[in-house]
């Protein structure tokens, strides 16, 4: 009886626990904060084209072309943050292409914004979007490539780590708030959100999450990993000294891991997302003349 009894117990709390790690794989696949696109450039009087692509994996990205006011052959390649999308990024950004005469190639990642899809991995999935995003470059926008650079946030600032040592063409990046592991950050924003150990809950999440996307190498794309291949292309690292989520000792490590030229600035008082607002126009100035010595 007693066997019984404990058998029982086993089984309740395995199920239990596998229940909570399809769930919390779930959070991971699907952010439960998916923002709405509701900016667009016209809010900004800017030009723009409307323009789609193919994923190498079948999917359809949606993205604006912003071409240069003054006729100027510089690129930036935008990446948003999970959960964000194109528009919200164009907010923080536009004086690149308003002030500073850049073209703009602004795009959603899988599952946000207008994009096709139905999961996001944080990084994995979204190597393949950005390729995507350079393909579409070279055949519709070729001139682009001469001075092409890349500016990515959040998620976006980690997928560009990870794919711009792939892609020659790209001259500079500006990297704000990156993760430097994937298994850390997912960690954190767990306990950070919801007060989940890593051990044992956290653990059996990403097995499942490795299950449900099928690929058991979704949790190894870090950008430590990748960052040091991105040389002799200049980087400049952006860090808010008060981000909880990506933590300035975590975006120091990062830079530490690329290679020269790089450039680090941690900006005081800013939480995640947070940089331009607290910079103000010093954030404007210092993007602008890091694209301008750089492509």
């Amino acid at each position: 009886m007693i066997l019984w009894m404990l058998g029982t117990v086993t089984l309740c709390l395995a199920a239990v626990a596998l229940g909570f790690g399809w769930w919390g794989a779930g959070l991971i696949l699907h952010p439960p904060q998916m923002s709405a696109l509701e900016i667009f450039p016209e809010d900004f009087g800017l030009a723009y084209k409307k323009v789609s692509f193919q994923t190498s994996d079948g999917l359809t990205l949606k993205g604006w072309f912003l071409p240069s006011p003054t006729g100027d052959e510089r690129t930036v390649l935008m990446c948003h943050g999970w959960g964000d999308n194109k528009g919200e990024l164009l907010a923080e950004t536009h004086f690149l292409n308003s002030a500073c005469g850049f073209n703009l190639f602004y795009f959603d990642n899988r599952s946000h914004g207008e994009s096709g899809g139905n999961i996001t991995t944080i990084g994995c999935l979204e190597v393949l979007d950005f390729q995507a995003a350079m393909t579409y470059l070279r055949r519709h926008q070729p001139n682009s490539l001469k001075r092409l650079g890349v500016f990515g946030l959040s998620m976006g600032a980690a997928v560009a780590a990870m794919a711009v040592p792939d892609q020659p063409e790209v001259k500079a990046v500006v990297m704000e708030s990156p993760f430097t592991d994937y298994r850390q950050v997912v960690r954190r924003w767990a306990w950070n959100n919801l007060h989940i150990p890593y051990f044992p809950l956290m653990m059996i999440v990403l097995w499942l999450l490795r299950l449900r996307v099928g690929r058991e190498d979704v949790d190894s794309y870090s950008p430590v990993r990748f960052i040091s291949r991105v040389a002799p292309r200049p980087v400049l690292v952006i860090g808010g000294a008060q981000d909880r989520l990506m933590l300035p000792d975590d975006v120091r490590a990062l830079y530490a891991a690329a290679r020269e030229p790089k450039e680090l600035w941690m900006i005081p008082g800013a939480s995640h997302g947070k940089c331009r607002e607290l910079a103000g126009a010093e954030y404007d100035r210092r993007i602008m003349e890091f694209f301008i010595k750089t492509l």
